[in-house]
């Protein structure tokens, strides 16, 4: 087993990609993991690994930034 998924707790066997320390896997329920040395330091996508956290602020309003 090289993770468990912090999603659905599913253990992951098998990585899709490996370069040097650092694997991909993905999940049996679809969620891609980053595993660093056998610790998962990120996921792809929203999870309950890490919440999103927004602070204030919006791109549109920073000055230097031409209206799209």
């Amino acid at each position: 087993m090289i993770a468990t998924c912090p999603a659905c707790h599913w253990p992951c066997s098998s990585s899709v990609s490996s370069h040097g320390a650092v694997s991909y896997v993905r999940c049996v329920c679809g969620l891609f993991l980053v595993v660093e040395r056998g610790v998962i330091t990120a996921t792809a996508g929203t999870s309950t690994f890490a919440p999103i956290h927004h602070g204030c602020g919006d791109l549109a309003s920073v000055p230097d930034r031409e209206p799209s």
